[in-house]
């Protein structure tokens, strides 16, 4: 039980992040490292 309460707190904690990023507008302008889908935007 112990297990499910605490996968939840951290799958959800890291969805709020997410959300919050995404909702922010941040884009991948704003970050320094290569990706994937900054390689991609940029062709």
């Amino acid at each position: 039980m112990a297990t499910i309460i605490l996968s939840v707190l951290i799958f959800g904690g890291a969805g709020v992040i997410v959300y919050r990023k995404i909702k922010n507008g941040a884009s991948c302008e704003d970050c320094d490292c290569g990706c994937p889908v900054k390689e991609e935007q940029s062709k």
